[in-house]
């Protein structure tokens, strides 16, 4: 796509290419079994079924005595009754034994006295009021029973969650996979890190960053070599993802000679759009390599940093989620008070860099050196906005 940025109908609208890309995508099938050490944040594939009663016993959960109900009966009321303490297994009628919380009630009690509700003596106790059958128990089964439902499939797991699975004595969990994402870098002028590099190129860092924020996304992604500008071989790196969940190419997304990425996935599958109302990031877009039996989604992503990251932040990131069963990015936000105005094309959805210190933010280069303390955000700025003026409070998303 050409043209200048703004009221450009060749642009497809942000909602409606996101839209268009999630519509193409369907969650991976494939599942595996892991140790709950390391289930933080993954998903369940299938439900889980309890495989004993939780709790397995009749739980006392209070200190007290164990008793039987029936033997505080009136207690309270001005009655001098006491109970024998005992340290049988079972419990006789008449007789107490010491509980604490989370112990096992005793055969032959159905209820606990808790120590505030008692007078201790020597070999005895007087109890204060009385209980009734069941009180300050939690009976065997009552949290969970063995063969009922702990999680249903799709459930996301977190540390609380898995400490349940470990009270139930479960080990390992199945789980859904994380999605894999082909990562492509393309262009003559990238040259890999830490090789000489002479004036007219550049080293190649997009590949890097952008795997960075897949793995956050959940994703596993896997770096491919850099492709020059060559029809052949960018066919020949596209074709070769095929047996990934996604790929994301970086570079050769715009309108020159040397920008392949739609001819080529056009001859290759098909282009479902290209150029989005999006700034910095207008010339990405959205297609699919046809294989045998499948198609593999493929995001193409401009080769200018700031670009690459605005389209990954919009579009690999709720992609490789959607793909991954998890639920779409709920970014942290803040208001803020701006201190310089920032300006956007009309038409257009513009993301803008922010330095927040003591609640007061200005724009920023995305991708530079920065010496300057204080928080890092992003503001969005909507299509129908063309400038935020300075003492205006803005909302700022961390995407990162």
């Amino acid at each position: 796509m050409t043209g200048d940025i703004g009221m450009d109908n060749r642009y497809m609208n942000m909602d409606a290419a996101l839209a268009a890309l999630l519509d193409h995508l369907s969650p991976v099938e494939r599942s595996e079994t892991i140790r709950l050490e390391d289930a933080d944040n993954r998903v369940v594939s299938g439900d889980v079924i309890a495989p004993m009663d939780y709790p397995h016993y009749d739980q006392c959960i209070l200190d007290g005595y164990a008793v039987r109900a029936s033997d505080t009966a009136g207690c309270g009321n001005g009655s001098d009754r006491l109970l024998l303490l005992t340290t049988k297994e079972e419990l006789p009628a008449g007789y107490c034994a010491v509980a604490h919380t989370g112990s096992a009630l005793p055969v032959g009690s159905d209820a606990l006295l808790p120590w505030e509700d008692t007078i201790e003596s020597p070999g005895s106790i007087k109890p204060l009021k009385e209980v009734q059958c069941g009180q300050w128990v939690w009976p065997k089964g009552a949290g969970i029973g063995k063969g009922e439902v702990v999680f249903r499939d799709g459930m996301l797991l977190k540390p609380t969650d898995i400490n349940m699975l470990a009270k139930l004595g479960i080990a390992d969990v199945q789980v859904y996979d994380r999605p894999r994402v082909l990562i492509i870098p393309t262009g003559d002028e990238c040259v890999k890190r830490k090789e000489t590099i002479a004036a007219g190129f550049v080293y190649e860092t997009n590949g890097l960053m952008c795997s960075l924020l897949v793995k956050r996304y959940g994703g596993i992604p896997t770096l491919h070599g850099i492709v020059p500008d060559d029809m052949e071989k960018l066919q020949q790196a596209i074709r070769a993802g095929q047996g990934y969940d996604l790929i994301v190419t970086i570079g050769g997304s715009a309108a020159g000679k040397r920008d392949l990425m739609a001819q080529v996935l056009s001859e290759t599958g098909q282009v479902i759009f290209h150029g989005v109302a999006l700034h910095p990031g207008n010339h990405m877009g959205v297609g699919f390599v046809q294989g045998k039996k499948l198609k593999t989604p493929v995001v193409f992503l401009s080769g200018y940093a700031e670009s690459c990251a605005v389209g990954t932040f919009h579009f690999v990131d709720p992609a490789v989620r959607t793909l991954g069963h998890l639920p779409i990015s709920n970014h942290s936000r803040e208001q803020i008070l701006l201190t310089a105005p920032v300006e956007s094309p009309v038409g257009i959805r513009s993301v803008r860099k922010m330095n927040i210190q003591d609640g007061k933010g200005k724009m920023i280069k995305m991708i530079a050196e920065s010496a300057t303390s204080g928080k890092f955000a992003y503001l969005v700025i909507p299509e129908n906005v063309s400038a935020f003026q300075t003492g205006k409070m803005v909302e700022v998303v961390y995407f990162e």
